[in-house]
């Protein structure tokens, strides 16, 4: 079993988990720790597998959990506008 849990996280710089391994998945055999394994009626199973990823990466979750509200200010967020006051976001470069 590896040392480390092998699920790829972050949303800027990816990276692996640092928490140990404490198991494997019996789908895809990696080892995973217990924030990224839970146990199912088929046994052990790592969340990549539950939303039937191929790569151990834990990114969708995140984006599972943005309400209707979330996205709407996201699209408000992001739209350009020729008037620099009203945007939220700018370029300080």
């Amino acid at each position: 079993m590896a040392e480390q849990c092998e699920m790829i996280i972050g949303y800027l710089v990816p990276h692996r988990c640092d928490h140990p391994a404490l198991g494997k998945c019996a789908t895809c055999g990696r080892g995973y720790c217990e924030e990224h394994l839970s146990r199912t009626t088929e046994g052990l199973a790592c969340l990549a597998c539950q939303q039937g990823l191929d790569q151990p990466v834990a990114l969708p979750i995140a984006a599972g959990t943005f309400s209707q509200a979330d996205l709407d200010a996201f699209n408000r967020a992001s739209m350009w506008d020729d008037d620099d006051r009203t945007d939220m976001f700018s370029d300080l470069s």
